[in-house]
């Protein structure tokens, strides 16, 4: 039965704290800068030389993996292009992590009758560091991974969400399996060789999807068509985990991909795992055929990988273009990536910033347009768009849609046994998911109109990416992404050769395209029609003054930054205290709050403590603030949680917000 939601307009609701003021603020002022870049004209989308361009921009900061230099350089350009082009930079919300970059991986054998280097292609994602000295033991061969059954692939919607369910769950048994048949004495201090099946050694063409889909475009092509399209992919390298060969004692273990060396090398995956426990390195077909010759006479063989691994901070960023009404439409993405494709969505979001920024009065979006990038794709534990979602649930009342942009431009490589690692011709496929509301019919003839190819239109019950959290948070939504081989592989040249500029570009004015349908719905047209659309309350939604110039800019450049203390469940119960550092460069209020949640199942989250701190001057100071009640009681479940502290505080007319993350508990 279809569930009808309907929503009331916001406008006319009254203004809803502190922080629907700011938000009043940025979504209703830009003042000089929307003048003067309307006198500069109109900035047109870009064409496929200025999308180039920034891409090769984005890639020459280097690999962009979570909280590494590289990567916070490309989002400090972000943020200077989204201010250029008349946005404000509302929130940036800092994550605490430890970021894990490779810097060198070898493995060479020290015996047998071809001793010396052997072709490494590329590590296991947060496995032990070996330091330069590296570890030594015999190769010993593990076997191969057994296949976990996924009989019911391209039978029913039901079975395959069901089989991809219980996948992981299969391959962490099997693992452990396959190494209670290794004898234990033969795996202590050894370097063991596993054959992983990976890429599946089954049939995987992309008409496995078909359950899935409820529409298709490319021109001049059929459902047919697609029917034994291979879509085997690198980049969802599961059961790479070394717990088990750690606790029978192996020194270190290296996985054997089905798969040739130029299709693994760089491979950076699984880019959301955990840290491993031990070091683990990844090696093709004809590579792991030779070390299993090396393992019958056990070789000595010596295994190094080096890495920078590190506690650092990385933000989320969250930046307004203000329309003429209360309401909104997200533009969402991520800015941690390896390569061109993953990810330029953030430059995407810039060109769309600078061309609706230029836009004159008379053009001007009703709706305002809120850039969020968030950080944490490429890391483990970090919120990502369910973040963004927490921490501005004004900006998410007042959102009629929102639209989640992920890799532009990607053109289909696949390996074959015998023909080697090569292009189609064809662009890889780009898979769509939209609320199956208003909305959908739009987007479809939008695509169509833009003749964006190799399209499949996907029902959002099993949503890849990072936009299927507005979904479940009641916000209609579009989110596409295309799953290259290269995805996350890392290359000198960062993949350049496999971008399509003509095709991106296509993309971006497809995206600017849904952008203007969007703001010409209504609130009803939106929401109306998805069952899988949680019903979301809109009480509280601020109704934001009318626009007016911006204020005068500080003399000072505001910054605000905090910190947590290391600490564990047991200390903050005994002590009473969360404790930290704030720094600012500005004296005045600061509001500090903290929320606690479990991680794991269901996930609910509480006040932890709350106090404003006074700072009388510009510089760095300690806080400690009192626990609630509740969250000592929480504390005391012994579970693992997730500490996020929040501050806020006003310079120069506007609500400043920063927040922090740390992980606390096993």
């Amino acid at each position: 039965m279809e569930q009808r939601l309907t929503r009331r307009s916001v406008l006319g609701h009254a203004a809803a704290g502190a922080s629907g003021l700011a938000l009043a603020g940025a979504l209703g002022s830009r003042g000089a800068r929307a003048a003067g870049s309307a006198a500069r004209g109109v900035v047109p989308l870009p064409g496929p030389a200025a999308l180039r361009a920034d891409i090769q921009r984005m890639v020459d900061f280097g690999p962009r993996l979570t909280g590494t230099p590289a990567h916070a350089r490309f989002v400090a350009w972000m943020e200077r292009e989204l201010e250029a082009a008349g946005a404000t930079v509302i929130a940036r919300d800092e994550h605490e992590l430890t970021s894990w970059e490779a810097t060198g991986r070898t493995l060479e054998l020290l015996g047998g009758p071809s001793p010396g280097p052997v072709r490494v292609a590329t590590q296991v994602t947060r496995s032990q560091e070996t330091g330069p000295a590296g570890v030594t033991g015999p190769l010993v061969y593990g076997g191969a991974l057994p296949l976990p059954s996924l009989n019911t692939l391209g039978t029913d919607l039901q079975g395959l969400l069901s089989a991809l369910d219980r996948y992981p769950a299969d391959l962490l048994s099997a693992l452990a399996a396959l190494v209670a048949q290794i004898p234990r004495m033969s795996m202590r201090g050894a370097i063991v060789v596993v054959d992983l099946p990976l890429p599946l050694p089954l049939p995987l063409p992309e008409s496995t999807f078909l359950p899935l889909l409820n529409g298709f475009h490319w021109s001049g092509h059929t459902v047919a068509d697609i029917a034994l399209r291979d879509y085997k992919r690198l980049w969802i390298p599961l059961g790479t985990s070394t717990g088990v060969f750690k606790q029978a004692g192996a020194a270190g273990v290296v996985f054997v991909f089905d798969a040739s060396y130029e299709a693994l090398e760089g491979n950076d995956s699984p880019f959301l795992g955990p840290f491993e426990p031990l070091p683990a390195l990844c090696v093709d077909r004809d590579t792991g055929r030779r070390l299993r010759d090396a393992a019958v006479s056990a070789t000595p063989a010596r295994l190094t990988l080096t890495a920078n691994r590190r506690k650092t901070t990385s933000p989320s960023i969250v930046a307004v273009l203000p329309g003429t009404t209360d309401e909104a439409t997200i533009l969402n993405t991520h800015t941690d990536g390896q390569n061109f494709a993953e990810e330029n969505g953030g430059v995407a979001m810039v060109h769309l910033a600078r061309h609706f920024g230029s836009l004159p009065r008379s053009q001007r979006l009703r709706r305002s347009l809120v850039f969020s990038a968030v950080t944490g794709h490429m890391a483990s534990g970090l919120p990502q768009t369910e973040g963004f979602i927490e921490d501005h649930p004004e900006l998410v009342r007042c959102a009629a849609a929102a639209i989640t942009m992920e890799h532009f431009g990607c053109t289909e490589w696949v390996d074959v046994v015998g023909r080697g690692y090569r292009p189609t011709g064809d662009p890889e496929m780009l898979g769509v998911w939209v609320s199956d509301t208003g909305l959908r019919a739009p987007t479809v003839a939008s695509v169509q109109e833009h003749d964006i190819p190799h399209v499949a239109f996907v029902r959002p019950g099993l949503q890849f990416g990072i936009g299927g959290a507005f979904q479940a948070a009641g916000v209609p939504q579009i989110g596409f992404l295309a799953g290259p081989n290269y995805l996350v592989s890392i290359t000198e040249n960062g993949h350049m050769d496999k971008l399509d500029a003509d095709l991106a570009a296509r993309q971006v004015r497809w995206t600017a395209d849904m952008v203007r349908r969007i703001d010409g719905m209504s609130l009803a047209e939106l929401r109306t029609g998805d069952p899988l659309l949680r019903p979301r309350q809109t009480a509280g939604c601020p109704s934001f003054p009318a626009r007016r110039p911006p204020a005068p800019a500080p003399a000072t450049r505001f910054s605000l930054r905090l910190s947590l203390d290391r600490t564990d469940a047991r200390t903050l119960r005994r002590t009473g205290r969360l404790r930290g550092r704030l720094r600012t460069s500005v004296p005045g209020r600061v509001r500090l709050r903290a929320t606690i949640e479990r991680l794991g199942g269901h996930r609910v989250r509480r006040r932890l403590a709350e106090d404003v701190v006074r700072v009388g001057r510009p510089g760095s100071r300690r806080f400690a603030l009192r626990l609630t009640a509740r969250g000592r009681r929480e504390l005391a479940t012994g579970r693992r949680f997730r500490v996020t502290l929040t501050g806020r505080t006003h310079h120069g007319g506007k609500l400043r917000r920063r927040a922090v993350r740390r992980v606390i508990g096993r």
